[in-house]
Protein backbone atom coordinates (compact mmCIF):
# COMPACT_ATOMS: atom_id res chain seq x y z
CA UNK A 1 0.00 0.00 0.00
CA UNK A 2 1.39 3.39 -0.92
CA UNK A 3 2.04 6.28 1.43
CA UNK A 4 -0.79 8.40 0.02
CA UNK A 5 -3.32 5.65 0.77
CA UNK A 6 -1.98 5.19 4.29
CA UNK A 7 -2.31 8.93 4.92
CA UNK A 8 -5.89 8.87 3.60
CA UNK A 9 -6.78 5.97 5.91
CA UNK A 10 -5.26 7.71 8.91
CA UNK A 11 -6.83 11.10 8.12
CA UNK A 12 -10.27 9.48 7.84
CA UNK A 13 -9.79 7.11 10.81
CA UNK A 14 -10.46 4.04 8.65
CA UNK A 15 -9.62 0.53 9.82
CA UNK A 16 -9.12 -2.43 7.48
CA UNK A 17 -11.65 -5.27 7.66
CA UNK A 18 -10.66 -7.20 4.52
CA UNK A 19 -7.41 -8.45 3.04
CA UNK A 20 -6.50 -9.89 -0.35
CA UNK A 21 -7.38 -13.42 0.78
CA UNK A 22 -10.86 -12.35 1.91
CA UNK A 23 -11.51 -10.42 -1.31
CA UNK A 24 -10.42 -13.49 -3.32
CA UNK A 25 -12.72 -15.73 -1.29
CA UNK A 26 -15.61 -13.33 -1.85
CA UNK A 27 -14.93 -13.13 -5.59
CA UNK A 28 -14.55 -16.91 -5.97
CA UNK A 29 -17.63 -17.58 -3.86
CA UNK A 30 -19.91 -15.13 -5.66
CA UNK A 31 -18.82 -16.32 -9.10
CA UNK A 32 -19.26 -20.01 -8.23
CA UNK A 33 -22.96 -20.00 -9.14
CA UNK A 34 -23.34 -19.90 -12.93
CA UNK A 35 -26.98 -18.81 -12.60
CA UNK A 36 -26.12 -15.61 -10.72
CA UNK A 37 -23.89 -12.72 -11.70
CA UNK A 38 -24.19 -10.13 -8.93
CA UNK A 39 -24.79 -6.49 -9.63
CA UNK A 40 -22.79 -4.33 -7.22
CA UNK A 41 -21.97 -0.77 -6.30
CA UNK A 42 -18.33 -0.21 -5.42
CA UNK A 43 -16.61 2.62 -3.55
CA UNK A 44 -12.90 3.09 -4.14
CA UNK A 45 -10.73 4.83 -1.54
CA UNK A 46 -10.17 8.54 -2.21
CA UNK A 47 -13.03 8.70 -4.74
CA UNK A 48 -15.87 10.99 -3.71
CA UNK A 49 -18.70 8.90 -5.16
CA UNK A 50 -19.48 5.22 -5.38
CA UNK A 51 -20.26 3.63 -8.71
CA UNK A 52 -23.84 2.94 -9.66
CA UNK A 53 -25.00 -0.67 -9.57
CA UNK A 54 -23.50 -2.67 -12.42
CA UNK A 55 -21.68 -5.90 -13.18
CA UNK A 56 -18.16 -6.12 -11.80
CA UNK A 57 -15.06 -7.74 -13.26
CA UNK A 58 -14.34 -10.12 -10.38
CA UNK A 59 -10.98 -10.98 -11.95
CA UNK A 60 -9.96 -7.39 -11.18
CA UNK A 61 -10.91 -7.98 -7.54
CA UNK A 62 -8.86 -11.20 -7.45
CA UNK A 63 -5.83 -9.99 -9.37
CA UNK A 64 -5.98 -6.21 -9.10
CA UNK A 65 -5.39 -3.85 -6.24
CA UNK A 66 -8.20 -4.95 -3.91
CA UNK A 67 -6.63 -2.91 -1.11
CA UNK A 68 -8.19 0.19 -2.71
CA UNK A 69 -11.78 -1.08 -2.23
CA UNK A 70 -13.50 0.86 0.53
CA UNK A 71 -16.70 -1.16 0.17
CA UNK A 72 -18.83 -3.25 -2.18
CA UNK A 73 -22.62 -3.37 -1.93
CA UNK A 74 -24.08 -6.56 -3.39
CA UNK A 75 -27.62 -6.67 -4.78
CA UNK A 76 -28.78 -10.30 -4.33
CA UNK A 77 -31.69 -9.94 -6.77
CA UNK A 78 -31.20 -11.11 -10.35
CA UNK A 79 -33.42 -9.13 -12.73
CA UNK A 80 -34.12 -10.48 -16.21
CA UNK A 81 -35.83 -8.35 -18.81
CA UNK A 82 -38.68 -10.21 -20.50
CA UNK A 83 -40.13 -7.34 -22.52
CA UNK A 84 -40.57 -3.61 -22.49
CA UNK A 85 -44.10 -3.69 -21.14
CA UNK A 86 -43.55 -6.36 -18.51
CA UNK A 87 -41.72 -5.95 -15.22
CA UNK A 88 -38.39 -7.81 -15.10
CA UNK A 89 -38.41 -11.34 -13.71
CA UNK A 90 -36.74 -11.30 -10.30
CA UNK A 91 -34.92 -14.18 -8.66
CA UNK A 92 -33.70 -13.77 -5.09
CA UNK A 93 -30.18 -15.08 -4.41
CA UNK A 94 -30.00 -13.68 -0.86
CA UNK A 95 -29.49 -17.13 0.66
CA UNK A 96 -26.64 -17.84 -1.76
CA UNK A 97 -24.90 -14.51 -1.08
CA UNK A 98 -25.32 -14.93 2.67
CA UNK A 99 -23.93 -18.48 2.50
CA UNK A 100 -20.78 -17.17 0.76
CA UNK A 101 -20.33 -14.43 3.37
CA UNK A 102 -20.76 -16.88 6.25
CA UNK A 103 -18.65 -19.65 4.69
CA UNK A 104 -15.63 -17.37 4.44
CA UNK A 105 -16.34 -15.33 7.60
CA UNK A 106 -16.54 -12.13 5.58
CA UNK A 107 -17.64 -9.12 7.64
CA UNK A 108 -20.83 -7.59 6.26
CA UNK A 109 -23.85 -5.55 7.16
CA UNK A 110 -27.29 -5.43 5.60
CA UNK A 111 -28.40 -2.29 3.79
CA UNK A 112 -32.06 -2.73 2.84
CA UNK A 113 -32.07 -5.93 0.77
CA UNK A 114 -28.38 -5.59 -0.12
CA UNK A 115 -25.24 -6.88 1.55
CA UNK A 116 -22.49 -4.36 2.27
CA UNK A 117 -18.93 -5.66 2.52
CA UNK A 118 -16.54 -3.05 3.86
CA UNK A 119 -12.87 -3.18 3.08
CA UNK A 120 -12.42 -0.24 5.46
CA UNK A 121 -14.67 1.42 8.01
CA UNK A 122 -14.52 3.98 10.77
CA UNK A 123 -14.98 2.94 14.38
CA UNK A 124 -18.61 4.10 14.40
CA UNK A 125 -19.44 2.44 11.06
CA UNK A 126 -18.11 -1.09 11.49
CA UNK A 127 -19.69 -4.11 9.79
CA UNK A 128 -22.27 -5.67 12.08
CA UNK A 129 -21.38 -9.29 11.43
CA UNK A 130 -17.64 -9.30 12.07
Amino acid sequence: MNEETLQYLEANSLTSFMNKTKWNELANGLTSNEQFEPVVSIKILREKEASGFSLLDWEWVKHGNSSCIEWIEIDPIKRESIGRLVKPRETDYSEFVLSVLLKFNIPYSVNGNNYLVRGYASANNQPKNV
